[in-house]
């Protein structure tokens, strides 16, 4: 009775402490696995510190050697392999050292040709050449301000229409990015080509040390305003081979805005100005101003809502008038007419198979845009092209003088691409991703080459990405 007794009493006591023990236990297993948890989410996600990147791009196909036309046409292909390498310093949020580099290993053929899948192609070399693409150091959250950001070496510089920046060159650049406004400001000069087949630069792009900025500010949504300028001091002095030396600038506003709905008949546009003022010293001693404009613009319509989701885009460009007192506007030696898509592929001003200097021209076409399943593209582009001054210099490039008739009429192109991008998926813990392009382009030549028969290329591409 007493024992029973005891136990009664101290019953209580005893739940009372394993209930503490429990508490205790549980309390101790709770604090210690969520401080595990992150430390092991946050090892997970850190990038790792070192990335080593390939991409892979066969291509080929058949027309005018080099897209000259009037040359004979032949088949051409090409591979190229291009490894990047990049580092960051281990800072867990924000790396304030980058470092970064990329090369090509290119085999081509003599009559190698653009598919619109092999970007910044401003070389053509027959046979293999490797070339050191880029190669830069990064300075991010200067003043502990993550919107600036400084690098040096050789970058690449890149804008929608290349007409203002499409190639690498040694430079400083200041880089500002934020919510609503971006820029930058760069100071920079080709110094060696890098490449292991051509050993020195061109001579039109030897000793040209170029001031670049750019300033962008949203100003409504999608919609973007902004400012570029390019100033050019070639001193590479009086050569056979480099007959002319700018010493100048350029200026220019650009506008754009993609996925609007400003109204039924316009959800994105794209409107560039370009001007142009210097002065040109030739190789006789003699100096002449040199000024011009270029005006570039692009109204596109998407109907997400119809099949095959249809965007239809009117398109044109157009620049002054050349005179005897001046040459007009052109392009230089670090810039292109290659449209610069990132989403899908890149394509020329005009065509994919004719390649244009932007100096006494005048163009306008109209492009269709299908998606005819997910990653699946089908366009359709047709252009018309004039000369501004029928007497004056083509934008062109011919096999042969052509036989003048003084009409204006340069022709019309036709392009139709297919584009195809495969899902991505992940080996090894790094994504997949291949691509392919198949174009096929037509040019009826006009009146003022008429001396030239219609042309046309077929090409492919495909790209492969680890």
């Amino acid at each position: 009775m007493k024992r029973s007794n005891y136990l009664q009493r101290c019953a209580p006591w005893l739940l009372a402490l394993l209930a503490s023990q429990a508490s205790t236990t549980h309390a101790e297993n709770a604090v210690s696995e969520p401080a595990s948890l992150p430390a092991a989410e946050a090892a997970a996600a850190m990038p790792s510190a070192v990335e080593l990147n390939h991409k892979l791009t066969l291509q080929g196909g058949y027309g005018p050697e080099n897209s000259r036309l009037g040359n004979e046409d032949k088949g051409f292909y090409g591979v190229r392999y291009e490894p990047s390498l990049s580092w960051r310093s281990s800072e867990p949020q924000w790396p304030k050292w980058q470092a970064f580099s990329r090369a090509w290993f290119n085999y081509t053929s003599a009559s190698q040709a653009s598919t619109g899948l092999q970007q910044e192609n401003n070389q053509q070399i027959e046979d293999f050449s490797a070339e050191l693409r880029e190669f830069y150091v990064r300075r991010n959250l200067l003043g502990d301000d993550p919107r600036f950001a400084l690098s040096l070496g050789r970058q690449r510089y890149s804008d929608h229409f290349g007409i203002w920046w499409d190639d690498s060159l040694e430079s400083l650049r200041l880089s500002f990015d934020d919510t609503f406004a971006r820029g930058f400001i760069a100071l920079g000069q080709k110094l060696h080509s890098y490449n292991t087949d051509s050993q020195s630069l061109d001579d039109n792009e030897r000793d040209i040390a170029y001031a670049m900025g750019e300033y962008a500010l949203r100003w409504s949504g999608e919609n973007w305003a902004g400012l570029r300028l390019l100033l050019e001091l070639d001193h590479s002095g009086r050569a056979a081979d480099d007959p002319s030396d700018f010493k100048g600038g350029r200026v220019g506003l650009f506008f754009h805005g993609d996925d609007l709905n400003l109204s039924p008949l316009l959800s994105d546009y794209r409107l560039e100005l370009a001007l142009l003022e210097g002065r040109v010293e030739l190789a006789s001693g003699e100096e002449q101003d040199r000024n011009g404009w270029a005006l570039l613009g692009e109204l596109g319509k998407h109907f997400t809502e119809r099949p095959w989701s249809p965007r239809l885009a009117l398109y044109g460009g157009l620049t002054d008038k050349p005179d005897a007192s001046t040459d007009g506007f052109y392009l230089n030696a670090i810039q292109s007419d290659r449209v610069a898509n990132p989403e899908t592929y890149s394509s020329g001003l005009v065509s994919a198979f004719i390649g244009v200097d932007l100096r006494n021209l005048a163009y306008y076409g109209i492009a269709l845009e299908t998606r005819p399943q997910p990653r699946h593209y089908l366009d359709l582009r047709l252009t018309d092209l004039h000369l501004r001054d029928a007497d004056g210099d083509l934008p062109i490039s011919l096999a042969e003088p052509a036989k003048r008739g003084g009409s204006r009429s340069l022709g019309q192109t036709l392009d139709l691409n297919y584009y195809w991008e495969m899902f991505p998926y992940t080996v090894q813990d790094k994504h997949v991703q291949i691509n392919a392009l198949l174009t096929a382009s037509y040019f009826r030549a006009g009146d003022a080459i008429g001396n030239l028969d219609n042309d046309f290329q077929v090409s492919f591409g495909v790209v492969l990405r680890y």
